[in-house]
């Protein structure tokens, strides 16, 4: 393994797991010399990768870092017009926001705004799995998928001897999920025990194909759900609409998209 490569890889994980370092402290944690990380630091933004501020000597990581995955992604609307409508969601509502597609029976999620929400107690979240029933995001695709899609996620999970997978089993459960989603217009995990966070999620939809589901974070302590439903449902489904319309002008109406198999950053 070339050591240069790997230290350099390591200080860019480092700096998008906690956001803003100094020379100092990168050195420390990564137990790499301070000369070294410096050379490493300059190599990174003379790319643009990152920069410096001049009042505190922290380096932050820019957008350009999205880049270094476009060889792995991505649908052309996640990149120009879902990325963009959810970071101006995360900027209104504040609390974290996230778009999450499809794939392997789980939800991957492919933008987010947590590196930049100030109530965030999460990063790195791109990439990450959530459960197809024990998350909303997972529900809300679920819960408005073609019903034959449906079906075959269901026997999938029920295959699984995942024990989270237990709930695809319970009719009566998914019956009413599906039913208190549609009605609602989002999906929400109300039931289930989440020491953290909450969320509620809504689909992106084009006649009966779900694009993705996107989300809205936060933390349950310190908000009731009613609040969340009155303050910001509002602002999710309008997003959900501004995706939506942009989908139709991009020219996806009646398409099927495959299954995506990469990720898309917001920049903090």
């Amino acid at each position: 393994m070339i050591c240069s490569l790997e230290r350099g890889l390591n200080v860019l994980e480092y700096l998008n797991t906690v956001r803003a370092s100094t020379a100092h402290e990168i050195a420390r944690e990564l137990k790499i010399p301070r000369p070294t990380v410096y050379r490493i630091l300059e190599t990174l933004e003379n790319r643009g990768l990152l920069y410096r501020s001049v009042s505190d000597s922290v380096f932050r990581l820019t957008g350009a870092v999205r880049h270094l995955g476009e060889g792995f992604i991505d649908e052309e609307w996640i990149r120009n017009l879902g990325a963009p409508l959810l970071q101006r969601l995360g900027e209104k509502v504040l609390w974290p926001t996230d778009l999450a597609t499809f794939k392997d029976d789980a939800m991957i999620i492919r933008v987010s705004t947590h590196s930049f929400s100030p109530f965030s107690v999460d990063v790195g979240m791109i990439g990450r799995k959530r459960h197809l029933l024990k998350s909303p995001l997972g529900r809300a695709y679920l819960a408005f998928c073609p019903e034959q899609e449906r079906r075959e996620i269901l026997a999938s999970l029920r295959r699984s001897p995942d024990p989270d997978n237990a709930l695809s089993r319970d009719e009566a459960f998914l019956e009413k999920m599906i039913a208190s989603s549609r009605a609602n217009g989002y999906s929400n995990c109300r039931e289930l025990d989440h020491a953290k966070c909450a969320s509620i999620a809504v689909p992106i939809m084009l006649h009966d194909t779900v694009f993705a589901c996107i989300n809205i974070v936060w933390v349950a302590a310190t908000v009731d759900y009613e609040e969340v439903i009155t303050r910001y449902l509002p602002d999710l489904l309008q997003t959900k609409r501004d995706m939506e319309a942009g989908l139709l002008k991009m020219g996806y109406e009646g398409m099927t998209l495959a299954p995506p198999d990469g990720a898309v950053a917001v920049a903090a």
